[in-house]
């Protein structure tokens, strides 16, 4: 990646960025077009519209800041092909971070009025089969910032099938910190899951950090995206009768408190190969107060993470850290000492948690290792911050969806 640091556009030139011929209509609105109006459009999800020569000049400099500082369009990792490649990604190009660089510095010029198309913006309806939810919840804030809510659902699997896509929609977006889904490991799992529930009054029972049975994970979502579809022909199998617990983590975050939360899901009965989900986990970290850029890293061989001794694919990968974490990113340590980077979000956004899928799965043997880096800045905290399942609390981990070839 060849743009690090930036002044602000409006400060002094930043004379490591080429100044190039731009006008709006020529050259910075396709580019916006193309990347940005789906959401920055009248009752788009964006705060404000760049779909005019006169709107977007009004916001120039911001929008010149945002985009070389690579905060937007909202897709973090590295796609430029220094590390990896991922799929539907609407990361700019050097080319085009120059071309609205230097537009902002040349004056806004709007040059020869054309019309330029904008791509179709209806996203296209989440093909549901299963759907699950639970009756509203009152968040409970009482005595801490976070509550943790696990409710057992059915999704109603008449026959065994695969879950190849998954639609979540929380009532109350404001205190929706993330969902997991999870399968109970067997029956007795259920049961004990069952009898949490039957003991604690209310919708659910609580469960802070982890549903408290054993299981397996099935699908986790953050803020950042409603949809998510697993990589082409994967899947995760769903047993035949499969019972469900649906794990809301909520923190405090808005007076209002209630919650139902739906979760679409598409299951098909086949697929091509089936997915593996887990977290890889760094969870002895220290961060001290005041103090920017503090690295925490580990590394592990592959066999000790996944649970297999024999080669894996990894297909997405999904990095997750709290409000102090500044960037994330992962390599891949060969056996024979050659190294390769697997992902790096050097603009990690609590707000825009997305698991990223790469146009190629990544092949590793069981004894080569997988090293994981997150990035924190503590600026204001006054203590030192450790793993924790809250919000004020920090994690470094990565959300790891790989099969076996």
């Amino acid at each position: 990646m060849i743009f690090l640091l930036f002044a602000c556009s409006g400060d002094s030139t930043d004379t490591s960025i080429p100044i190039v011929p731009a006008t709006y209509y020529q050259d910075v609105a396709p580019i916006l077009a193309n990347n940005c109006v789906s959401c920055h459009r009248d009752g788009g999800s964006g705060p404000f519209a760049l779909d005019s020569y006169e709107n977007v000049k009004a916001l120039g400099a911001m929008v010149s800041d945002s985009v070389v500082k690579r905060h937007m369009p909202p897709f973090h990792a590295d796609n430029s092909g220094d590390c990896q490649k991922f799929e539907h990604s609407p990361w700019l190009s050097d080319t085009d971070l120059s071309k609205i660089y230097s537009w902002v510095e040349l004056g806004m010029p709007e040059g020869d009025v054309v019309d330029v198309p904008i791509p179709s913006i209806e996203e296209a309806p989440f093909q549901s089969t299963h759907s699950v939810s639970f009756e509203p919840y009152e968040a409970n804030f009482a005595t801490a910032s976070d509550d943790y809510r696990c409710f057992i659902v059915d999704p109603q699997v008449q026959s065994e099938g695969f879950l190849t896509g998954f639609e979540v929609l929380p009532s109350n977006r404001e205190i929706a910190h993330h969902m997991i889904l999870y399968a109970p490991i067997n029956e007795s799992a259920l049961n004990q899951a069952r009898a949490m529930d039957e003991a604690d009054p209310g919708p659910g029972y609580t469960c802070y950090g982890s549903p408290g049975v054993e299981n397996r994970m099935i699908a986790p979502w953050a803020p950042g995206s409603d949809q998510w579809h697993y990589p082409e022909g994967t899947g995760v199998k769903m047993e035949e009768g499969q019972m469900l617990i649906l794990q809301m983590h909520y923190s405090n975050a808005s007076e209002e408190t209630l919650d139902s939360t739906t979760v679409n899901l598409h299951i098909q009965d086949t697929v091509a190969n089936e997915l593996q989900t887990d977290f890889y986990v760094y969870s002895n970290i220290s961060i001290p107060p005041n103090t920017t850029n503090h690295v925490e890293t580990v590394q592990r061989r592959v066999r000790q993470f996944s649970g297999f001794n024999e080669p894996i694919h990894i297909r997405a990968i999904g990095p997750h850290l709290h409000k102090l974490g500044v960037a994330s990113s992962a390599r891949i340590i060969r056996e024979d000492g050659s190294e390769s980077c697997l992902i790096d979000v050097p603009y990690y956004d609590f707000n825009w948690q997305r698991v990223y899928t790469f146009e190629e799965p990544i092949l590793l043997q069981p004894n080569d290792k997988l090293e994981i880096e997150c990035v924190f800045d503590s600026t204001g905290v006054s203590s030192t911050t450790y793993w924790g399942d809250g919000t004020s609390d920090e994690m470094c981990l990565m959300t790891v969806f790989a099969s076996i070839p």
